[in-house]
C-alpha cells in the first residue's frame, strides 16, 4: 500500500462512515481524500491514509463513535492538535478511523477557591492559559512553545514539557483526574474525577489509575477530559548566560535545577544558537518587541524593557558559545529576585550573563506560531531527546556528539546540519535534545500548519530521500544509545525503544492491562510498541 494516500473504502468501511455521519453529522465526518492524506502525515512522517476523520463534538459524541469504529473492527487513532513527530498518531492500518479531538475545546469548570480546573482535552495550551488570566490563575505546567496548537489531552498522551517545566515537572504532575473513553465506549473516570460523591480536587484515594493514561499514546483510551490543579501567576525575572563549555551549561543547569530556582531552565548549543540567531525576521522582531512592551506592565516600564531588547539587538551571545536561560518565577518582586540572585551566585566563575532577550520574548509569546518546524533556509527539521539524571548531562552531550561523529562524512555531503536544545525536568532530570536541519521538500503537513507568511519567505527544495534516510538512521542510533543508557522520552509513539527497554515483570503487567482496556488491540496500533 502506498504511505499516506487513501486507499477505496470497502464495504465494511463505508458501513461505517454511515452510521458515523448519523452520530455525529455527515459534515464531522470527513472523507475527502486530501484531507486523509494530510491525516496521514505529521511533522516528519508519513504512514497509512485513514479511511476516515471523525470531529465528535460533545464526550458523549466521542463514545459513541469509539464504540462504533471498534465494533466494526476498525482501529481509533486519537489525534490532539498533531504536533508529533514520532508517528504517535499516524494509523498503521488502512482500516482506521482518525479521531480529531479539536471541537472538544471547551473549560468544563474554573474553581478559584479549591484551585483546580477541567477541560475537555481538545482544548489547546493556549486557550487554557487565556481561560485561567483573567483569574490571576494558571496550571503549574502550562504548556509547551507549541501551544498554539498543541492540546492538553495530546500532551498528557505523549508527555510534555516547557513551561513550568523547571519547577513543577511534566504535564503528568499537574494532573488531579481523567475521563477516558475505553475501546468499547466506556467512560472511564480516574483520580478525583471517579468519585461518585465527590469532587475533582485531590487526585489520590487508592491505587492511581490516572498515571496508566499519561504518556500512554492513546493505546489504552482516548482523554475527555482532565481537571489539572492551578497555582497563582507569578512574578517574573529573566536571567541569560554564556558559557564555553558543555560541562558547564549542564552543571549550572544541574545546580539551579536542586535548589528549585527556575520556572524554566533551558540551553542552546552553539549550533542551535546560530539556527535561532538567523530565524527571526524584523516583522517577527517588531511584533514580538510589541509583547514584551506590553507584559512589562505599565507605559515606562514597557518602554524600558523594549529599549533593551532593541539596544542587545541579535549579537548578544557569543559566537561559537553555549548559552543557558532562565525564567524565574516568585510569589512576589522580592522572591523572584532573591531566585534569580541566587543563580547569579551559582554561575558565578563559570558562566558570563548577556542581555536576557531569549526568555523574555519567549515569556512575551510563550505561544507563538509553529514555524520552527522548518529551519530558517527552509530545511526540513526533526529531533530526538533523552532525559537522564542531573549528573549525567555532560556525559550524554558527549556520547551524542561521539554518535555525530561517526556520521560526520555523511552529514557533510548531504549537508545535514543538528544542533541541541537542552531542559531541565523538575528538580531530578534533564533533557538533551538533539535537532537536526536537511535540505528536502516540505509535506502537507508544514503547507497547512505553518504561518504562511513565513513560509513565502522560505526557499523549496526537492525531494531528497537519501538525505532523509541518513537522518532516519542517526536518529535511530540515538534512540539505541539512549535506550541502552536508561534514558527516559517522551513522545513515545512508535519511534522510541519502550517495550525492549522495560523490565519484564512491568512489561507483562502493562501487556495485561492492554489486553483489559483494549482486548482486539483497536486503540492506536502500533504505539508503545504493541502490535500494529
Amino acid at each position: 500500500m502506498t504511505q499516506g494516500l487513501a486507499q477505496p473504502a470497502t464495504a465494511a468501511g463505508h458501513d461505517l462512515v454511515a452510521r458515523l455521519a448519523g452520530l455525529l453529522g455527515a459534515e464531522h465526518v470527513i472523507t475527502a481524500a486530501a484531507e486523509l492524506q494530510f491525516h496521514a502525515q505529521d511533522v516528519y512522517g508519513i504512514a497509512v491514509a485513514p479511511v476516515a476523520v471523525v470531529r465528535p463534538g460533545t464526550v458523549e459524541e466521542l463514545a459513541a463513535a469509539v464504540k462504533a469504529v471498534t465494533g466494526a473492527g476498525h482501529a481509533v487513532i486519537a489525534r490532539g492538535g498533531g504536533m508529533s513527530y514520532t508517528d504517535g498518531y499516524l494509523p498503521v492500518r488502512a482500516s482506521s478511523v482518525t479521531f480529531d479531538t479539536s471541537r472538544l475545546e471547551r473549560v468544563v469548570e474554573v474553581n478559584v477557591a479549591d484551585r483546580y480546573v477541567t477541560v475537555e482535552c481538545g482544548v489547546t495550551w493556549k486557550a487554557l492559559a487565556d481561560a485561567l488570566a483573567p483569574h490571576g490563575l494558571r496550571t503549574p505546567y502550562w504548556g509547551p512553545l507549541s501551544g498554539l496548537r498543541a492540546t492538553v489531552g495530546g500532551a498528557l498522551s505523549q508527555g510534555s514539557i516547557f513551561l513550568g517545566s523547571g519547577l513543577h515537572g511534566p504535564v503528568q504532575e499537574s494532573l488531579l483526574g481523567l475521563e477516558v473513553v475505553l475501546a468499547d465506549g466506556t467512560l472511564l473516570k480516574t483520580g478525583g474525577a471517579a468519585l461518585a460523591n465527590g469532587r475533582p480536587f485531590f487526585r489520590h484515594f487508592g491505587p492511581d489509575l490516572s498515571g496508566l493514561f499519561t504518556g500512554d499514546c492513546g493505546a489504552l483510551g482516548v482523554k475527555a477530559r482532565a481537571t489539572l490543579r492551578l497555582i497563582p501567576a507569578a512574578v517574573t525575572r529573566f536571567l541569560s548566560f554564556s558559557l564555553d563549555s558543555a560541562g558547564a551549561v549542564y552543571g549550572l543547569m544541574a545546580d539551579v535545577a536542586r535548589e528549585g530556582l527556575a520556572s524554566e531552565c533551558f540551553a542552546f548549543d552553539p549550533g542551535l544558537q546560530a539556527v535561532r540567531m538567523k530565524r527571526v525576521s524584523l516583522a517577527e522582531d517588531a511584533k514580538a518587541l510589541g509583547k514584551v512592551i506590553k507584559s512589562a506592565g505599565g507605559v515606562l516600564a514597557g518602554l524600558k524593557e523594549g529599549a533593551k531588547v532593541v539596544m542587545a539587538g541579535r549579537n548578544f551571545l557569543e559566537e561559537g558559545g553555549f548559552s543557558v536561560h532562565f525564567g524565574v518565577d516568585g510569589r512576589d518582586a522580592a522572591d523572584a529576585e532573591a531566585r534569580a540572585a541566587r543563580i547569579r551566585v551559582l554561575a558565578a566563575g563559570r558562566a558570563r550573563e548577556v542581555e536576557n532577550t531569549i526568555p523574555k520574548v519567549m515569556r512575551a509569546n510563550p505561544f507563538m506560531e509553529v514555524n520552527s518546524m522548518l529551519g530558517p533556509g527552509g530545511e526540513r527539521w526533526v529531533p530526538v531527546h533523552g532525559i537522564v539524571p542531573l549528573s549525567e548531562g555532560t556525559d550524554l552531550y558527549e556520547a551524542c556528539e561521539a554518535v555525530f561523529a561517526r556520521h560526520a562524512a555523511d552529514m557533510q555531503h548531504f549537508e545535514i546540519d543538528h544542533g541541541y536544545l537542552s531542559c531541565t525536568v523538575g528538580s531530578t532530570g534533564l533533557l538533551l535534545e538533539p535537532v537536526f536541519y536537511w535540505p528536502d521538500e516540505r509535506l502537507a503537513f508544514h503547507e497547512r500548519v505553518l504561518d504562511a507568511d513565513y513560509l513565502a519567505r522560505l526557499p523549496r527544495f526537492e525531494a531528497n530521500p537519501a538525505a532523509r534516510a541518513v537522518v532516519a538512521r542517526l536518529r535511530g542510533e540515538l534512540a539505541d544509545m539512549f535506550a541502552a543508557r536508561g534514558a527516559t522520552s517522551f513522545q513515545i509513539g512508535k519511534f522510541y525503544r519502550y517495550r525492549a527497554s522495560l523490565d519484564p515483570a512491568t512489561l507483562a503487567a502493562l501487556e495485561a492491562l492492554k489486553r483489559q482496556f483494549d482486548p482486539r488491540g483497536l486503540m492506536n496500533p502500533g504505539a508503545l510498541g504493541f502490535a500494529g
